[in-house]
């Protein structure tokens, strides 16, 4: 029994997602601005913050044109249910799923009701929307006129200031095969259904070690509140008894040395008349506090050495990061554990763990999360359930790494409009999205990202090439490529990943590039060969490709080297993906086999060739190749001598991905006479992005 799937729509760039969670540790990773952080941010509003409160700019962008649309559907005189329904709201549909034949379902129990045996399926949704007595109120003055560019600005503005006031959060169980089968219900109940906490990217922690940052001993106030509770464990209460008998004692000594020499402070009363007849005399009394001395005179020490306890300051920002969270773990733990009608489910939500940890230590982390609930179990001697369930949002590809394959979720930003200023995120499941993928490939892919590493899941662009000498002399080609083409759209500073994924096993990475919408740029090697299965070959003489990446990206079939030689640009592209290999640096001349003897046919005044005709360059070209090992060829011109002509095939390549994302990554619009529809008020759906306001 867990929570199994959430669903958010219109909040910042979650404009309609669905994430399908896994039931210990799910791993979100994608780039930078792609919505990982306003997930857990809208689930804090909802399930932790004290009164839900959203402000204009929390509302996806893409959802703007629908405040308009409500303004004219009042304008036309629509009732207000009408107006409301034209009008975005941010909502969050949290799915649980459960055992029919199971007992102790709690809190959950408000939520199902539906009538189905079958059903294993509870739905809670938790909405923050105009209510139809408000409508009024929100549009007061802003009408009637027509919806300028100008005008525009200013009736959002006045909508800033407004919704905060007009805007409320409804809660309610829906039956999760009948929408209108719906019991409205609290917050309290929600919460008390489902608890969350959070470990945020932004610790308090830093390393001046000049000043106290008592970050780690602030952690032991929520740990001696929750062992105070009357729903803890025994160990727990007994450590907390002890703890306010200590402090007991120490009250004892106050009230009766402390208190008679702090008397001797206070002034003489006496000689103005006071206390008089039947005044009361003055008396001291100093109450200590647990939680007061836990919070603000406690402190985390390091054992140094000849009894010198060193300060928590002192310690390196990775040990204190690590600590921090381990402790805040087990506060949720302990706080859990603690509640007298412990939640359904616990989702626990913890942000960038690599900060300030070396990968060893981010691998770690990630592989012993899971397990943390039953080693906290055993070590306080409790068998206790703790439903906990890790949301991991990372930028690490060490923590990918060390992730399973399916349990990582892909966020990826898309523009939705023509002009790419509105975008919203997608998430990709990988657990979902490769099915249809041979089981073959999914393995190798699995065990290639899980060994080696997971940048193509951060990166903006990514090169894959074949082997050591693409890798050492592409950067190279990059840098010379972005002086004469780049004209302010430099790879060199975008983030991009180069791959060695080698020429066997490229094709493999396909389908998981045009899942991520990755655009990549395969670097590749012509391979001819005298016949199928035959051997290689200069390329005159060739008659098809050994490329197995080749072959597959024109369908698998066996096309020849002269049909591969005409290829057209656009034939090499395929959605966010194109292909790159030898081609002659002019017409009629000359074709490279591989990078090598493609870089000495590209670079005359570094090889002069004797032979004249084509064929005895590209032979007298491979020879010259073969003469060194590819890793001290591509290292001497890598590294001592730079200044070379990059060859014809990769130069067009990268001059490709330099190109502006264009439609890449775009939805695609929707027909005209959809849109026609979607501009009809009665036709307004939720999941409606046009841009409806001119």
């Amino acid at each position: 029994m867990h929570l199994h799937r959430i669903k958010v729509r219109n909040f910042r760039l979650l404009l309609d997602v669905d994430l399908e969670l896994e039931q210990d540790t799910t791993v979100v990773v994608g780039r930078n601005n792609s919505g990982k952080t306003s997930l857990g941010e809208v689930v804090r509003r909802f399930l932790v913050d004290a009164s839900p409160r959203f402000e204009l700019e929390d509302f996806s962008t893409g959802s703007y044109d629908r405040f308009c649309a409500a303004l004219k559907a009042r304008e036309e005189g629509r009732q207000a249910n009408e107006v409301c329904d034209c009008l975005p709201a941010i909502e969050v549909e949290f799915y649980f799923k459960y055992d029919p034949n199971g007992s102790g379902f709690g809190s959950l129990s408000e939520f199902i009701i539906d009538v189905d045996l079958d059903c294993t399926e509870a739905l809670a949704v938790v909405k923050y929307a105009l209510k139809q007595e408000n409508v009024d109120s929100l549009f007061d003055g802003l009408g009637p006129r027509e919806i300028t560019v100008e005008s525009r600005l200013a009736f959002l503005g006045t909508l800033r200031e407004r919704i905060p006031a007009l805007f409320s959060t409804e809660v309610w169980a829906q039956d999760p095969n009948d929408p209108s089968n719906r019991k409205l219900l609290s917050t309290t109940v929600l919460r008390n259904t489902l608890a969350a906490d959070f470990v945020s990217a932004q610790r308090g922690l830093d390393d001046n070690t000049s000043k106290d940052r008592d970050v780690l001993a602030r952690v032991l106030e929520g740990l001696f509140a929750s062992a105070s509770s009357p729903a803890a464990d025994a160990k727990d209460k007994e450590i907390a008894g002890a703890l306010s008998d200590a402090v007991k004692e120490i009250q004892e000594t106050i009230d009766a040395d402390f208190s008679t020499q702090l008397k001797r402070l206070l002034p003489t009363f006496e000689t103005f008349g006071y206390p008089g007849l039947g005044g009361p005399e003055l008396e001291t009394e100093t109450n200590l506090d647990v939680q007061r001395l836990l919070a603000s005179y406690t402190k985390v020490k390091y054992a140094g050495y000849g009894g010198v306890r060193l300060p928590e300051t002192y310690n390196g920002l990775g040990v204190r990061n690590l600590i921090f969270m381990l402790l805040q773990l087990v506060r949720f733990y302990k706080a859990y554990r603690a509640a007298a009608n412990a939640p359904f489910a616990h989702l626990v939500f913890v942000e960038e763990p690599e900060a300030h940890l070396h990968p060893q230590m981010q691998e770690v982390f990630i592989r012993q999360l899971a397990g943390l609930a039953e080693r906290l179990k055993k070590a306080h001697g409790s068998d206790g359930h703790w439903p906990v369930q890790y949301v991991v949002t990372t930028h690490s590809s060490h923590v990918a790494n060390a992730t399973e394959f399916e349990k990582i979720r892909y966020f990826l930003s898309v523009a939705i409009d023509p002009e790419g200023k509105v975008r919203r995120s997608k998430i990709k499941d990988l657990r979902t999205g490769l099915g249809k993928t041979p089981e073959e490939t999914k393995n190798f892919l699995h065990q290639y990202l899980t060994l080696t590493k997971c940048d193509l899941l951060f990166a903006d662009k990514a090169i894959l090439v074949e082997g050591t000498g693409e890798r050492l002399l592409v950067p190279v080609a990059i840098r010379a490529s972005d002086a004469t083409d780049g004209a302010g759209q430099e790879l060199s500073s975008e983030y991009l990943t180069i791959l060695e994924v080698g020429g066997a096993y490229a094709h493999h990475f396909l389908e998981l590039l045009r899942f991520l919408e990755l655009k990549t740029l395969v670097i590749t090697d012509l391979d001819a060969v005298k016949a199928e299965g035959g051997h290689k070959c200069p390329v005159h003489k060739g008659q098809a490709t050994s490329n197995a990446c080749i072959r597959t990206w024109f369908g698998g079939k066996d096309v020849s080297i002269a049909d591969l030689l005409k290829k057209s640009p656009e034939q090499m592209v395929q959605g966010a993906i194109s292909i790159a290999y030898q081609r002659p640096e002019k017409a009629g001349g000359p074709c490279g086999r591989t990078l090598e003897d493609a870089f000495v046919l590209a670079n005359p005044n570094l090889f002069p060739l004797v032979a004249t005709s084509v064929g005895d360059q590209e032979e007298e070209a491979q020879e010259i190749a073969d003469r060194e090992k590819k890793s001290a060829f591509a290292l001497k011109y890598a590294v001592f001598e730079t200044g070379w002509i990059v060859p014809g095939y990769i130069a067009d390549g990268l001059k490709w991905l330099r190109a502006s994302e264009g439609d890449l990554g775009r939805e695609s619009r929707t027909s005209a006479a959809q849109e026609k529809a979607c501009l009809g008020v009665d036709q307004w759906c939720d999941r409606c992005v046009l841009r409806s306001a001119k």
